[in-house]
């Protein structure tokens, strides 16, 4: 196992709570090394916190994920209600920036903030440690008014997006990044600014990717328990099979099945290895081939 991915960015402790229940989970990064762990890649995290962490640090050492915590006064906690169909976020403890003070060169650096643990300064030094740098934008545009999160207007975009390679958002993250009005207005407006390929992912309606072209990539169709961490596992899968294959397309749909599995339980539980994987993205490739 010679090829590394690190994700960077926060481990939160997060009381997830939906229709079918609520569960404390620890997310954020975890689920991106996770993801790299099952898809046989050395995988390692780095994280700010305190000794919240202690007993996940342990599990994800178990998995065989190496774990650089940065010693914080506290972890980052949110809570996320998503009985109403409509995701809210309330924030109950934040971290300090992340350092990276590691001297180490990685195959794949995916850079997952998840509230403002990540400068573009850090994000420009990190470009020489790795092959494929991605950076999911979400963390970028929160902040949070008495406890409440909310999503801001990113106004300086191109020192954030310049010299990264894979740049992920949301459906819900669009209006925030970008004044076009369509998916692919969007992805072409935030490609211009430097990065060379655009995921853009709508739960269970399926995703879009721009790089040499703009495709339309189908979503598994399962039970929806809890989406959250999909993105993060879209993300990594994306940046695994496109590091092997180059094809925008084909890794488009590989993640699109190692995502489908993260939703249909609660954390990352339901992440699986990579045969699991090929074998959804072989039924979604044959049933969408055309």
């Amino acid at each position: 196992m010679d090829r590394s991915l690190l994700a960077l960015g926060n481990i939160d402790r997060s009381r997830n709570i939906t229709r079918f229940g609520d569960e404390i989970v620890y997310g954020g990064g975890t689920y991106s090394a996770i993801t790299a762990r099952k898809l046989d890649y050395a995988s390692a995290i780095l994280t700010k916190g305190d000794a919240t962490l202690d007993a996940c640090i342990g599990q994800l050492k178990g998995m065989g994920i190496e774990v650089f915590l940065e010693e914080d006064k506290s972890t980052l906690e949110v809570v996320n209600d998503r009985r109403s169909g409509v995701w809210k976020q309330r924030i109950l403890s934040t971290t300090g920036k992340i350092n990276f003070d590691i001297d180490r060169k990685f195959d794949i650096i995916h850079v997952n903030p998840l509230f403002k643990e990540v400068d573009q300064e850090l994000l420009g030094r990190v470009r020489k440690n790795c092959r494929l740098l991605s950076l999911d934008i979400q963390g970028i545009l929160r902040n949070e008014r008495n406890g409440v999160m909310y999503l801001e207007k990113l106004e300086e975009r191109a020192p954030w997006l310049e010299g990264i390679d894979v740049v992920h958002l949301s459906d819900s993250e669009s209006d925030f990044v970008s004044d076009k009005s369509n998916p692919e207005e969007i992805c072409r407006d935030l490609k211009s600014l430097g990065p060379k390929i655009i995921l853009y992912t709508m739960g269970a309606a399926g995703s879009y990717v721009l790089g040499r072209e703009f495709n339309k990539i189908p979503a598994f169709k399962v039970d929806e328990v809890d989406p959250t961490g999909a993105g993060d596992v879209y993300s990594v899968a994306f940046d695994i099979f496109y590091s092997e294959t180059r094809d925008e397309k084909a890794s488009a749909f590989f993640s699109s099945a190692a995502a489908s599995f993260c939703v249909e339980g609660f954390g990352y539980k339901n992440i699986q290895p990579r045969e699991r994987v090929e074998e959804r993205f072989k039924q979604l490739t044959s049933i969408h081939q055309h």
